[in-house]
């Protein structure tokens, strides 16, 4: 049993359940349950990202905002790794440090207080979760000379009243640890701690708890903040009464279910497992089995390692969140933030479990299988979000071995030289002078030095001070895209420092160049206008057939555009590999290299016959040189669609007919999907049968035949198929898969064989207007994901039978026999019940008017449907000279119905009829009814009248036998 936990607590809590049970728990207490907020604050000045979970409510306590509900409860994404809450350099060191995070809180507006969220606080930990009530510390506000401010003694009174805590488990902190404010200015207030003592038995003997609290003991830690908000700060310092007093609360999500699943580190539980294991299992080092499985003996190295797979099982999840809000790897803002977390992820992955290749984007699959449930975003974007990470890991690899043999090379020369003067700096100068490579690579770094005495003199000079010199940091990043918190992160491995001012005047000096190089300032005012930046009347050449990169291109214009009230900007290149949207086929994506900077292409499109580049930033210098870089991951599985949509459009012609035309198409790298005429639906047999046809030529790898320049009339002859509603030039593309299978004008990319493919999948066939059919399907990558998905759910599904010898159809068919026969009885044994209601409304609740038996009652939960068959088993029941009246009252929708039953003898003598009595009884029930003289029904929405309206029946039947 975990020693903080009490006996009975349940300590197999999976960290989905114990999210859930928290939210849970606050919706109980009538709270509205809210999404996270994005990682992007909106409109919160300076802050890059959401950092707690007061974020999204912050309009709310400084009065500018208001929400639907009073009470709120959510679990917040949450990243630190930049300003005052900077982990980034902690993390993975230690073993409770994260940049993502999740924040749960629990929020009231202007409803409760101190209260209810000590209360609840205490019968969420202890009651539900089943924290030892002695291990549990609770800290309140000292008070404040300087905020003018007594001590909280509410709070600390209400611990001791709304909980069993004990005067010795209550202490006051000072205002560091105890009271919160949102800036210099505005809402503010004292609020209380949870603190957990998860020491051994025997620590806690020799030193109380008490002592430790808010002492950064690993053991005795915080795990819920409790922030009473009840001032406003003025800008004289002092504070006034808030007209509403807030509650806003904050445990972190993983520290809690550290404590819950009873480790140590948050590392160790299975919020991390999944990830950690994925990257030992990719990791090439054959010792590495696991995080708790490393066949090292050296203890300094294996420490290594598990400190390489926390940075790696941490970073992967900071950097596709941020992406699925957004924020892609940049150079600039949060962009660069990002660039930082996934470059030192990938530094770590590269040197220490020897991973050489990209890896990264491999952890998106168990972390969105782990996080996808409550976080749908990576689920939606997780092509996307691997896409994205595998470019931006595939460009720092290209250069991160030969910068870390750099660093490799001459750092050590700096551990010589630090601390040493005379003699012994002479000596380690000699060294370095006769190392040929480490002075061939100094040269590249001291561009600026005269000669080589020059360059040793300037490296002394720092190296004597235990720096790296700021010229060699700046040639890491300049030439080996080395974030500069990277190489101080390398260097303080060492127990060096960077020598940041000489890096801080180069950068300087390196962007008034780029600044002075760009004589071109885009008018920001002249939206959707292209402007000019360098000459060239020939429109932009696409080279993208037999190339994914460009080194030499040319800006040739910019424009301002305006989509959805974001601005952004599309470039025009001289020539480019990028594929700009058209024929069906999704536009590239990619990145711009100019210079230093590195700009996002986030789609290519025609805007006439300039091939415009859409970005989110201009880099810098328009006028230098642009490396043009297509991602090539997504390019090959948009190649693979294109090519597979034109063997299925054979397939179709040949299986259904010539009358088949294409009517529309759209090839993604996801996805294809085909439009065609057909007025017939296309059974499941025939489209088995059509993707056998398809695979049939994937697997006979027929190689691509390209033809560029054709004259049209020749393509049309040679049997060439056109799209009916196509405008094409007089000359065509013609690509050929086998002449007498595929041949099409075409302007898309496509594989060099059809083997390439590897699989295709029909995923849907319907109809989007009358006579045109469209199906869609997967190839490749996506093919495969797609049938591993349905086996997945297929193997899902047979575990819920108990018996794994009966085919699963069978199965099925069992089960739905069962669940009608079960069905079937309990509609049985509703009817009964009914039945048995109506026997004692006959026995309870019989009188006599004027010679007339009356019986009336409520027989709730039954339908209008019940109540009606009710009604004539009651006539029966009740026979000649008598009157019958049931309500009922559906608790669903609101509403009453009431049905009344008259004996034929009565009707008979024209004194009575039951659609004359349920006419007036709905009318009272504020609705209104009516039916046969013997049997007639009425709804009504008054639900509280339905008691007097059936006791007032007797006086009705009197009235209307007077």
């Amino acid at each position: 049993m975990d020693r903080h936990l009490q006996a009975d607590a349940d300590t197999d809590r999976t960290s989905e359940e114990i999210r859930r049970e928290f939210l849970q728990f606050f919706e109980e207490k009538g709270h509205e349950v809210v999404p996270s907020a994005s990682l992007v604050p909106e409109g919160d000045g300076p802050l890059l990202f959401t950092n707690a979970g007061m974020n999204q409510f912050k309009d709310v306590f400084l009065g500018t905002g208001q929400r639907p509900y009073s009470r709120a409860v959510d679990t917040q994404k949450c990243l630190r790794v930049s300003g005052k809450h900077n982990d980034l350099e902690e993390v993975g060191h230690d073993t409770y440090h994260h940049t993502f995070f999740e924040m749960l809180g629990n929020w009231g507006f202007g409803d409760y207080f101190k209260a209810e969220a000590i209360r609840w606080a205490w019968e969420l930990l202890v009651e539900r979760w089943g924290l030892a009530p002695d291990r549990l510390y609770a800290t309140v506000h000292e008070g404040d000379d300087d905020l003018g401010l007594d001590a909280d003694t509410d709070a600390y009174d209400l611990w001791l009243r709304e909980t069993p805590i004990s005067e010795e488990q209550v202490l006051y902190e000072p205002s560091k640890e105890n009271f919160w404010m949102m800036g210099d200015t505005g809402p503010c207030g004292p609020c209380s701690e949870v603190h957990v003592d998860l020491r051994p038995e025997e620590l806690r003997e020799e030193t109380s708890g008490l002592e430790l609290v808010n002492a950064d003991h690993p053991m005795v830690m915080e795990i819920w903040n409790l922030v009473f908000i009840q001032y406003n700060a003025q800008t004289d310092g002092s504070l006034e009464p808030l007209e509403d007093q807030h509650v806003d609360t904050g445990m972190g999500f993983e520290r809690i279910v550290a404590v819950l699943q009873g480790r140590e580190a948050t590392y160790d539980t299975d919020l991390f497992a999944p990830l950690l294991q994925a990257a030992c299992d990719l990791s090439p080092r054959s010792e590495v089995h696991g995080y708790d499985d490393l066949a090292i003996e050296n203890e300094e190295e294996r420490e290594r390692v598990r400190i390489a797979l926390r940075v790696v099982a941490d970073h992967i999840r900071a950097i596709a969140f941020a992406i699925s809000d957004g924020v892609m790897p940049g150079n600039t803002g949060r962009g660069y933030v990002i660039r930082r977390i996934l470059r030192r992820a990938v530094r770590y992955g590269y040197q220490t479990l020897g991973l050489d290749e990209p890896f990264l984007h491999r952890l998106v699959e168990p972390l969105t299988e782990k996080m996808g449930g409550q976080f749908d975003g990576l689920v939606e974007q997780k092509d996307y979000i691997q896409q994205a990470i595998r470019s931006e890991e595939e460009s720092f690899l290209q250069t991160l071995g030969t910068g870390i043999d750099f660093f490799e090379r001459v750092v050590p020369y700096v551990d010589d030289l630090s601390g040493k003067e005379g003699e012994a700096t002479d000596e380690a100068l000699s060294t370095l002078q006769q190392d040929s490579r480490a002075m061939d690579l100094l040269e590249k770094a001291y561009v600026d030095a005269d000669d080589e005495a020059e360059i040793v003199r300037s490296f002394a000079s720092a190296a004597r001070e235990g720096a790296v010199p700021g010229q060699v940091a700046f040639l890491l990043h300049d030439t080996y895209g080395f974030p500069i918190d990277l190489t101080q992160l390398m260097a303080r491995e060492r127990g060096l420092s960077v020598d940041m001012d000489d890096y801080e005047e180069l950068m300087e000096r390196q962007q008034r160049r780029a600044r002075a190089a760009s004589s071109f300032e885009v008018d920001q005012s002249d939206v959707h206008a292209w402007q000019s930046v360098t000459e060239g009347d020939d429109a932009s050449v696409f080279v993208g057939y037999d190339h994914d990169v460009v080194e030499d291109a040319e800006v040739r214009a910019v424009r301002v555009v305006e989509r959805d009230d974001e601005k952004q900007y599309e470039i025009e290149l001289s020539h480019t590999p990028f594929y700009a949207e058209a024929g069906g086929q999704v536009g590239d994506t990619g990145t711009l290299r100019v210079g230093n900077e590195e700009v996002s292409v986030l789609d290519t499109q025609y805007e006439g016959e300039r091939i415009a580049h859409r970005v989110h930033d201009l880099p810098d210098a328009l006028n230098a040189p642009v490396e043009a870089v297509v991602d090539r991951g997504r390019r090959r599985r948009i190649r693979v669609h294109h090519t597979a949509t034109h063997l299925m459009h054979a397939a179709l012609r040949e299986t259904l007919g010539d009358h088949v035309q294409q009517k529309g198409s759209l090839v993604a790298p996801d996805r294809l999907r085909f439009d065609f005429s057909h007025f017939d639906a296309v059974d499941e047999e025939t489209l088995r049968h059509l993707e056998r046809q398809v695979n049939d030529a994937i697997q006979r790898n027929i190689s691509k035949q390209e033809e560029r320049a054709v004259p049209i009339d020749e393509a049309l002859d040679r049997g060439a198929m056109a799209l009916f509603d196509e405008q094409y030039g007089d000359e065509v593309r013609v690509v050929t898969f086998d002449p007498d299978y595929s041949m099409e004008l075409c302007g898309g990319t496509h594989v060099d064989a059809t083997g390439a493919i590897g699989f295709f999948r029909f995923v849907s066939e319907g109809s989007v207007a009358s006579g045109v059919r469209r199906v869609e399907a997967v190839a490749g990558e996506a093919a495969l994901e797609h049938v591993e998905r349905k086996l997945d759910e297929l193997g899902r599904a047979r575990r819920q039978f108990r018996s794994l010898q009966t085919p699963l159809p069978q199965a099925i068919a069992d089960l739905q026999e069962e669940r009608a026969t079960l069905e079937e009885r309990v509609d049985q044994l509703r009817h009964q019940q009914l039945a048995d209601q109506l026997d004692t409304v006959i026995t309870e609740n019989r009188t006599d008017v004027n010679g007339v038996t009356i019986v009336t009652g409520r027989i709730d939960r039954a339908s209008m449907d019940d109540l009606q068959e009710l009604g004539q088993q009651l006539r029966d029941k009740l026979g000649d000279g008598a009157v019958g009246v049931l309500g009922s009252q559906d608790e669903e929708d609101g509403k009453v119905s009431v049905v009344a039953t008259v004996a034929d003898d009565l009707i008979a003598e024209d004194a009575l009829q039951a659609g004359d009595l349920v006419g007036t009884l709905g009318e009272r029930l504020g609705g209104g009814g009516g039916g046969r003289p013997q049997l007639a029904a009425a709804g009504g929405r008054d639900t509280e009248k339905l008691d007097d309206v059936l006791s007032g029946v007797p006086t009705l039947v009197r009235d209307r036998l007077e």
